[in-house]
């Protein structure tokens, strides 16, 4: 898989996607799977649009 998205969750965990579309998946499995939260897609598409807007290294925000 070709590494096109990274974020960087407050819990140190690496959420990478090859697009916009697994990035939301990914963000969503990781909430899920790691903290318990269920993300709606919404939500997830709002952390993935502030990551390509802010490009700051926290969940929600892309890595530079």
């Amino acid at each position: 898989m070709s590494v096109g998205k990274t974020l960087l969750c407050d819990c140190g965990h690496e959420v990478r996607a090859a697009d916009d579309a697994a990035l939301v998946d990914a963000i969503r499995r990781h909430a899920q799977e790691a903290h318990g939260i269920e993300f709606t897609l919404e939500l997830a598409l709002d952390v993935a649009r502030g990551a390509q807007l802010d490009g700051d290294e926290a969940i929600g925000k892309e890595k530079q």
